[in-house]
């Protein structure tokens, strides 16, 4: 929704800003009071061409400003995707333009400088404008796909066949590349193959390695280890000074002064202590030594394992720690590689991917079908209550030949404005004033939730009067439910059935002609109907007439 709109310097604007509000807002004034420069600054905006002569007199540069109010999931998604969003305010983004006077010009969307194609895109998405020149959106094939699909109910739908339709695409150039290249895959094949079997072959053990240098170091240390052991034996149980007899002779030196010591029973039970830990000692130092082995045969057979898991590390010039998860790499890259050359299972593969997106396609098919035939009698209907004698036809026929992410059928909407003739495209044959009905009355008849939230309405009563302008206004209210309308109306029936009420107006300034924004009260709104209704001379009973016809709206 927009929330906000800043102008400044702009033609007949010098500086304004409006708050807009939800609902239908009615903007009326003289011919040539300026009433379509707010639609202009929207249409600049979102990306219109600009030319230097739109800048006010005097000045060096135009700019424009519009806050909205972001409701749509899927607007906020290409937001996010973008990073325009605030995370501190994440419904919330402003629009901004500046041209200057050289007819430079820059963009913004949340304060970073954008493109201009970036700023159209997401215009598209958030305002669909109707002028008497031209339609943003409508004419669009693919908004007239989204608009009948909403209706139809198949909007889920096509996303789940938007995901298949590039799973089929991503099968068709994985099977055609397999095809082109099914001799190198093989060539691949054969090479990794060799390797993974000579890797196998060596049937290295998990931990093997670290395993083997564990026992080269031992076996190949057993004799310099069993001599410092029988070094260490000789210490405790030796001829002279043995630890042993150290002990012995240090527990009865202490025990026969044992009565004069004060704390004897500690000392001696410490003696006893270092006696039976030298025997625990070599207890240990002889089960050790009678588990180490020498044995050049096992070293040699050690020896010749090491250097074989060597020398095909280096052959793969990898460290022999690696050569396990090499071999698992490899593996998986074969299978890989078997899975992308086995033509046959891309092939069924193929065919079932094409075979449930046909499936889909033509229930999405029906779907349309079935809703275009009721979507045309409705609009048809409301076409009839705006002046259009014609007929409104949405045309869904079959792709013969390719398929597309939105399924198999070419959607149009058809119309022709008088009865008895030839039904045509839409942008073909419509002006900008019978394209605004037609817009208005498939909005009403859709009610959609999708973008955009705003639809804006520049004179769409022209032409018209009476009871078919009292019918737009009816119309125009009702969709203002659902979505924020803006109207340019020369018609004081449309006018009463604006939820808000704007006039512009002209004005000189310091020698120079200025356009006023008001916000119309109640008093204020029923003195301009009455200048909508009777012109320069308003009388007791126009005014009257006034109040009559904003009641009637009022109490609806």
């Amino acid at each position: 929704m927009l929330l906000n709109l800043q102008i400044k310097d702009f033609l007949l604007i010098e500086q304004l800003e409006l708050d807009f509000f939800s609902g239908l807002t009615v903007i009326t004034g003289e011919t040539g009071s300026g009433k379509s420069i707010i639609i202009d600054a929207l249409m600049l905006i979102f990306g219109a061409k600009a030319g230097t002569d739109l800048i006010r007199n005097g000045q060096t540069q135009a700019s424009f400003s519009a806050g909205f109010q972001v409701d749509n999931q899927k607007v906020k998604e290409w937001l996010h995707e973008r990073g325009f969003i605030d995370e501190d305010q994440e419904n919330l983004i402003i629009c901004r333009r500046v041209i200057d006077i050289n007819g430079r010009s820059k963009a913004y969307i949340n304060s970073q400088t954008v493109t201009l194609g970036t700023l159209k895109e997401l215009g598209e998405m958030l305002l669909d404008i109707h002028t008497q020149h031209a339609s943003i959106a409508l004419l669009k094939p693919d908004t007239q796909r989204a608009l009948l699909d909403e209706f139809a109910g198949a909007a889920d739908l096509v996303l789940k066949l938007s995901e298949l339709y590039r799973k089929v695409n991503q099968l068709r150039n994985k099977l055609a590349q397999a095809r082109e290249f099914s001799q190198d895959l093989i060539l691949k094949q054969e090479i990794l193959g060799e390797k993974i079997h000579e890797l196998e072959a060596l049937g290295l053990g998990d931990q093997e390695w670290e395993a083997l240098l564990l026992e080269q170091k031992q076996l190949a240390n057993a004799n310099f280890v069993l001599q410092e052991l029988g070094f260490v034996t000789d210490l405790i149980n030796g001829e002279n000074n043995s630890l042993t007899d150290l002990s012995a002779n240090m527990s009865n030196k202490l025990f026969k002064i044992s009565e004069y010591l004060p704390n004897a029973d500690q000392v001696i039970k410490l003696t006893e202590s270092i006696e039976a830990e030298i025997s625990e000692l070599e207890h240990e130092l002889n089960l050790v030594a009678n588990k180490i082995e020498i044995n050049p045969e096992q070293l040699a057979i050690v020896d010749a394992r090491i250097d074989e898991i060597y020398s095909l590390a280096r052959k793969y010039r990898i460290m022999p720690e690696e050569i396990l998860p090499q071999l698992a790499r490899w593996q998986e890259e074969l299978s890989r590689l078997v899975q992308d050359t086995d033509l046959a299972a891309l092939d069924a593969e193929l065919k079932l991917a094409e075979s449930d997106y046909l499936a889909l396609a033509r229930q999405i098919s029906q779907k349309r079908q079935t809703a275009a035939a009721e979507l045309s009698t409705k609009v048809t209907g409301l076409l009839h209550s705006l002046a259009i004698s014609g007929e409104f036809e949405v045309n869904v026929s079959s792709l013969t030949e390719n398929w597309t992410v939105n399924g198999i059928d070419n959607i149009q909407y058809l119309v022709c404005f008088n009865q008895g003739m030839t039904l045509q495209p839409l942008n073909k044959v419509a002006s900008g004033g019978e394209l605004s009905r037609v817009a208005l009355a498939l909005y009403v008849t859709l009610s959609i939730n999708n973008p955009p939230e705003l639809i804006v309405f520049d004179e769409i009563d022209v032409g018209i009067g009476g009871g078919v302008a009292e019918v737009v206004g009816t119309l125009l209210r009702q969709l203002g439910i659902s979505k924020q309308v803006i109207c340019i109306t020369h018609q004081p029936q449309a006018a009463c059935c604006g939820d808000q009420h704007i006039l512009v107006q002209k004005q000189s300034k310091s020698g120079q002609t200025q356009a006023t924004i008001e916000y119309l009260n109640q008093e204020r709104r029923v003195g301009e109907i009455a200048r909508m209704l009777g012109g320069i001379n308003i009388t007791a009973t126009t005014t009257s007439h006034a109040q009559e016809m904003l009641s009637g709206v009022a109490h609806e």
